[in-house]
C-alpha cells in the first residue's frame, strides 16, 4: 500500500517519506507475501498571502492566510500495493479551516477529509493528530479509526500561553496516519502557516492590549481616507509622497514598523530638523515614510509636509491603534493605502 501525501506546506516545510514492510501469514507451500505502504509527495502547496480582513478562500493545494485566517486546501492519494505491485487507491482532499483572534489566546479550526474515491481500496483505516508547537496545547476531535471513504469532519482547539512582554510563533503540524490489517502502519504530515502568538502592548504598569495570536506573513494594512476630514492633509501628504518618490515604500511595497524611540527620535529629526514651521503651536512636520518605520529618516527617499498639528495627530494616533489592533510588532511589514 502506497500513501501519497501533499507536499510543501510552508516554506521551508516539506513532507518526509516512510517505506515500512510487513509479512503476512506464511504457508509452507509458498512464499509469503509482502505488504507495504508508502508516503511520498504528489504535490506542492504554496502560500498566498490575502492583505484583506475578509476570510481566507481556499484553492486546491494552497495554504491561503490573511492576518487571522488560514485555509489550507490540499489533495493526498493512497496506492495499495502487494508484493510492490498497486492492486486499488483511494483518492481524497484535505481541507483546514483557521481562525485566529487577535485579542485571545485561544482559537480553533476545523477540517474536513473529503470523500475518497476507492478502487480496491476498502479497510482502510486513519487516526489524526495535531501539534501546535512549543507554548501550544492542542485537543483534536476526529472520529479516530473510522474508514477511508465517507468525508469526515474533525476540529482543532488550540490554547497558548505567553510570558508578559514574550511572544511564540509556531506552525500547526498535521500527521495522518492509515492501517490496514496485515499491513504496517503509515503516514505523512504536513504543516499550516506560521501563527503567532504574543503579549507585548504594555504601557508602563498596564497593558494596552490583551494578549493575542495572527499570521505575522500577511501584511496587514493601513488606511486614511482623504474625505475624512480629521486625517484629510496627512491622507494627501501620504498619497503624493507614495505618487512622487521612486522606488518608495507604499501601496505596492511595505513599511517595516520599529519600536526603538531613539532610533524613531533620530528618523524624525532628520526628516524635520530643518524645515520651518511657521507657527509650531498650530501646525507640525508630518513626514513619510512615518518615523517609525524602518524606510524613515531619509530625506533622499522621503517627503515632508507642515499640516495642522489636529490632523498629523489625529493620523498619528489612528496609526497606533492599526498597530495595536493588528498586532503590528518591531519588523513587522503593513502597507499604506490612501482611499
Amino acid at each position: 500500500m502506497r500513501i501519497s501525501a501533499p507536499g510543501k506546506a510552508v516554506i521551508g516545510a516539506s513532507l518526509g517519506t516512510l517505506l515500512l514492510t510487513g509479512v503476512s501469514a506464511a504457508t509452507a507451500q509458498a512464499a509469503p507475501a509482502h505488504y507495504s505502504l508508502t508516503a511520498a509527495q504528489v504535490s506542492n502547496v504554496r502560500t498566498v498571502h490575502a492583505d484583506t480582513a475578509a476570510a481566507a478562500s481556499c484553492r486546491i493545494n494552497t495554504i491561503n492566510i490573511t492576518r487571522t485566517s488560514m485555509c489550507l486546501y490540499v489533495d493526498a492519494r493512497v496506492d495499495v500495493l502487494r508484493n510492490g505491485r498497486p492492486v486499488g487507491s483511494a483518492a481524497f482532499d484535505i481541507k483546514h479551516s483557521m481562525t485566529l483572534k487577535t485579542d485571545k489566546l485561544k482559537w480553533a479550526e476545523s477540517f474536513t477529509v473529503g470523500k475518497a474515491r476507492l478502487v480496491n481500496a476498502g479497510g482502510i483505516r486513519m487516526n489524526v493528530s495535531v501539534g501546535g508547537g512549543k507554548g501550544v496545547k492542542t485537543a483534536v476531535k476526529f472520529p479516530q479509526g473510522s474508514s477511508l471513504g465517507p468525508a469526515r469532519k474533525g476540529t482543532v482547539g488550540y490554547a497558548a500561553r505567553v510570558a508578559k512582554k514574550k511572544q511564540l510563533a509556531s506552525p500547526a503540524s498535521y500527521r495522518f496516519t492509515f492501517t490496514k490489517p496485515g499491513y504496517t502502519a503509515g503516514g505523512f504530515t504536513y504543516k499550516s502557516a506560521k501563527y503567532r502568538c504574543d503579549d507585548t502592548f504594555w504601557g508602563p504598569k498596564k497593558r494596552t492590549k490583551n494578549p493575542g495570536c495572527v499570521f505575522p506573513g500577511a501584511s496587514p494594512v493601513f488606511s486614511l481616507s482623504r474625505s475624512d476630514t480629521k486625517v484629510k492633509e496627512s491622507a494627501q501628504h501620504i498619497l503624493d509622497a507614495q505618487t512622487r518618490i521612486a522606488g518608495h515604500p507604499g501601496a505596492s511595497t511595505p513599511l517595516h514598523r520599529i519600536t526603538n524611540e531613539k532610533t524613531i527620535n533620530a528618523n524624525r529629526k532628520a526628516m524635520c530638523g530643518n524645515v520651518p514651521n511657521p507657527d509650531p503651536t498650530k501646525y507640525d512636520c508630518d513626514e513619510y515614510p512615518f518615523a517609525a518605520s524602518k524606510e524613515g529618516g531619509n530625506p533622499a527617499r522621503g517627503s515632508t509636509r507642515i499640516i495642522s498639528a489636529g490632523d498629523n495627530r489625529s493620523a498619528g494616533a489612528r496609526l497606533g491603534g492599526f498597530y495595536k489592533s493588528q498586532r503590528v510588532l518591531n519588523g513587522d511589514a503593513y502597507y499604506v493605502h490612501i482611499q
